[in-house]
This record gives C-alpha cells, structure tokens and sequence, in this order.
C-alpha cells in the first residue's frame, strides 16, 4: 500500500491479509494466526495508519532475513526448523587445526 501498488492490504496478492480478512487459510496461511485473539475486524486493523517507529523497526529487521521475535519465540524456531536462526559471529569461520 505505501509503494502505491495496491488500495487494500488484503488486495496484494503474495500477503497473508486476504486469508485473515476473509477468515481462512490456504496451503500457506493459517487464518487468525498469533494476532487472532487481539484482532476482531482485520479489515480495520489492516487499514489502521501505522505508527513510525514500528514500521522502521519491521523494514529494518525484514533486511536481516530473520524472523522478529522475542528470544523464546526464536529458540522455539530453531528447534522446530532444525537450524540457528540467531545471528553468528561476524567473519569467517576459523579453520579447524588437523
């Protein structure tokens, strides 16, 4: 909505908004989701004006490629996926001695 690509959120057609404004899922989506028991009416949810400084605070994390959340959350991925989803240390890996 902000690039001027759609009028809706709920109209662009790679988001999630249709699911929960429709009120079900596909293949990919589970309508509700975590937000279901604070949103009752996703179409004004979703049409609400965004306040500044989280709509900084999700582009600058969505550049990250992982996912926003508390620790637990996080933790809880890793052991789902089978991966580390914390950033690592920065540089290359040291070589291990033979």
């Amino acid at each position: 909505m902000r690039a001027g690509l759609v009028r809706q959120a709920w109209d662009w057609p790679w988001s999630s908004a249709a699911a929960h404004v429709a009120g079900r899922g596909d293949v990919l989506v589970r309508a509700g989701g975590p937000l279901a028991a604070e949103v009752n009416d996703w179409r004004r949810f979703l049409a609400s004006a965004d306040d500044a400084s989280t709509v900084d605070h999700l582009c600058r994390h969505a550049r990250t490629g992982r996912p926003l959340g508390d620790g637990l959350f996080v933790h809880r991925l890793e052991r789902l996926l089978g991966r580390d989803l914390e950033p690592g240390r920065p540089g290359r890996p040291k070589k291990e001695k033979k």
